[in-house]
């Protein structure tokens, strides 16, 4: 699934051959920190177009290329272009490290880009000279440009001089069209009218009732055809030779162009795998006997909605239960207990798949801070590996691959177990598993086992580098949850689920009675665990959801307080801007005042108390105004439409209640002209309609 994801085959092959340590997962990793944020935000700008056909047959000396092979270049080299300038302009931020095994001054692929050559002269160049099918244009070409226009005079000649022949005598033919036999242009004459077209006879329907015959008026004008077509064909090929022979000196380019185009097109794979799965690069251990085995959150990938639906699997019928798990290097052995079919095996898949994957670089489908430790080898003992051909039973099959873990594991590596002791007696069983997992914690690995049988689950208990491991049971409903409970044993539960399954009650007690006092004891005793473990759990979830609720309400004060500060803010702001208006007015009323005051002084008849009382009143008339515009809730201006109050209308202002008639509007001013022939200038939307 990965590997589809790669657009060009030398990616795709590189990611087939991807495995845990074979060195290149930091340089993976790398290459996706690298690419991840210009992906995001604009994957047009790292385009990875394919021209594996065409580089394969331009680096193969005895290649020539087709015209597909062309166009598939010239299309090539225009995309590489784009993805050398962006790639070399990427930048890495000075606080990130660089991934183990990798040096920044080297592995970057922005280092690789800004060294190489811009493909663009060479795309340029194709995009004249070939058309958008990959054909020669050759009138784009100088030295066919003559060579094509003489061949396509002599293909007009002889095609007129055809077509006239077939208008002269139109009974002589089966169909009124020029044919080509042999390279020459021809006439389809009827066999008992042959004598009517005097000519060479080129060829013979397979009936006999029709002969194709060059008229001897056509044969000079399609030799000179012949010629023509001949002399452009030549000119072609060698221009093709010469255009190949050019390119193929920059063969070293070329291939550096393919190897960059390679290592982008293999990280972008990897992001889209990480996006396909919603996962993350984990933390990874440089020490393999270091470091720490984390999983939040993690689930299988064959689990994933999006992944089923990729690969065209079936969803599944029911939500999918995270794996959490914590293992430290001082205790890196698990052993995992429980009923069947509780999901002990897909634990075990789940580790295994996921360490695979976080070893070569890729993403995992886990919650950010999930880290691996650094494994020198990883393996696996899962399913039943019998033969009836090779005479091989189930536990002789597993003996032989538990020597073959032997014989190859690494100091610090990783082995996954699963029914470990199975197949052969239980107690000869356990002792073979027990003896087994001393020796692999003698040699530091991480081991994850699941079992049965519960003398490896006590064992555990007592020794320092394990612990125990149970996937969760529902007793209520008699059926798995699918969780893993760290720290406890868990039970088989098969007498439970063969009670559920309806076996005979009859059986089920003969069966608890087989058990003995002692079983049965060191089974009451887990499932008493169990129940407490069970409690403290919902107890733990109870109190995590009771500090979600009290953050969630922290949240919500801290919004109000926030808003409360907006609100404050945006009262100042406006409260300033009001004052500032109402100050703007007064001086334009003020000035405007003076200028009408010192206007009538200058006539004949003035009346000097008349002009006092007229300009107390306008000084009262401004204060009213400045007052109910600073007044607290007061109306505020712009809450009526302005396309309310027209010029030629009638108002009446808000703050003075003079009324009167809209004599100009200017952009957010207007004039209000009284009965009384007083004019106030103010804003629009201190006014309000009263009628038209």
């Amino acid at each position: 699934l990965i590997q589809s994801g790669a657009r060009t085959a030398p990616a795709r092959t590189s990611l087939g051959a991807m495995r845990p340590g074979d060195g290149l997962a930091g340089l993976r990793r790398l290459h996706q920190l690298e690419l991840q944020e210009l992906w995001s935000a604009s994957p047009d700008r790292l385009p990875t177009f394919p021209m594996d056909e065409s580089l394969d047959e331009l680096l193969n000396p005895a290649g020539w290329l087709l015209p597909e092979h062309w166009r598939q270049l010239r299309d090539g080299l225009k995309a590489l272009s784009v993805l050398l300038r962006s790639v070399a302009a990427l930048v890495w931020p000075e606080s990130r490290p660089a991934p183990p095994g990798t040096h920044l001054g080297i592995d970057r692929l922005q280092v690789t880009a800004a060294l190489l050559p811009d493909p663009a002269p060479l795309a340029e160049r194709l995009a004249r000279s070939f058309n958008a099918d990959g054909q020669l244009d050759p009138l784009r070409i100088p030295a066919l440009a003559s060579l094509y226009k003489a061949r396509q005079e002599a293909f007009q000649s002889v095609q007129a001089k055809l077509q006239k022949l077939l208008r002269t005598s139109p009974d002589a033919f089966n169909e009124a069209m020029v044919v080509e036999r042999n390279g020459r242009f021809c006439l389809p004459v009827r066999q008992e009218r042959r004598g009517l077209v005097p000519g060479l006879v080129l060829d013979r329907s397979g009936s006999g009732a029709t002969v194709f015959i060059e008229p001897m008026e056509a044969v000079p004008l399609n030799n000179a055809f012949v010629e023509a077509d001949r002399d452009y064909a030549q000119a072609v090929q060698a221009f093709l030779r010469d255009l190949l022979a050019e390119l193929r000196t920059r063969r070293e380019d070329f291939t550096r162009w393919r190897d960059l185009q390679a290592q982008t097109d293999q990280g972008l794979a990897l992001l889209r795998w990480a996006a396909l799965c919603d996962g993350r690069l984990p933390d990874l251990a440089d020490d393999p006997r270091q470091g720490r085995l984390c999983l939040l959150e993690a689930r299988h990938p064959l689990l994933l909605p999006a992944v089923r639906e990729a690969m065209g699997l079936e969803p599944l019928p029911h939500p999918v239960v995270p794996l959490n798990l914590v293992l430290e290097a001082e205790k890196p052995g698990l052993v995992i207990s429980g009923s069947n079919t509780g999901g002990k095996t897909v634990v075990l898949k789940t580790v295994g798949l996921l360490s695979a994957l976080a070893a070569c670089g890729c993403a995992v489908p886990a919650r950010e801070g999930s880290a691996f430790p650094a494994l020198p080898s990883l393996h696996a003992d899962i399913g039943d590996h019998q033969t009836i051909t090779g005479s091989l039973s189930t536990f002789s099959s597993h003996v032989l691959h538990l020597k073959e873990i032997l014989e190859t594991v690494h100091d610090g590596g990783m082995v996954l177990l699963d029914e470990l002791g199975t197949g052969t007696d239980p107690k000869e069983g356990a002792a073979l598993g027990i003896a087994l997992l001393q020796t692999l914690s003698r040699r530091h690995c991480w081991i994850l086992c699941s079992t049965h049988l519960g003398e490896i689950s006590q064992w555990a208990l007592r020794h320092t580098r394990f612990q125990n491991a149970s996937v969760q049971f529902d007793e209520t409903r008699l059926a798995p949850t699918y969780r893993l409970l760290v720290g406890q044993p868990g039970q088989s539960r098969a007498l439970t689920i063969a009670a559920r399954l309806g076996l005979p009650r009859r059986v089920l007690d003969h069966a608890d009675n087989v058990l003995g006092q002692r079983e049965q004891d060191w089974r009451d005793f887990l499932r008493e665990l169990e129940a407490e473990r069970t409690r403290l759990l919902e107890e733990a979830e109870a109190l995590r959801q009771a500090q979600a609720a009290a953050e969630k309400d922290r949240e919500i004060l801290r919004q109000r307080e926030e808003k409360l500060r907006l609100d404050r803010e945006t009262f100042q702001r406006d409260s300033q801007e009001k004052v500032a208006r109402v100050l703007d007015f007064l001086d334009h009323e003020g000035r405007r005042l003076v200028r009408e005051l010192k206007e009538r002084q200058k006539a004949e008849s003035v009346n000097a108390d008349r002009l006092g009382t007229e300009a107390h009143e306008r000084v009262r008339q401004l204060t009213r105004l400045a007052e109910a515009e600073l007044r607290p809730g007061g109306p505020k201006a712009g809450n009526t439409p302005a396309l309310e109050v027209r010029e030629g209308g009638f108002a009446r202002h808000r703050g003075l209640g003079v009324e009167g008639r809209v004599t100009a509007l200017r952009g957010d001013r207007a004039t209000l002209e009284t009965p009384q022939g007083r004019r106030l200038e103010c804003r629009v939307g201190e006014l309000e309609p009263i009628g038209a």
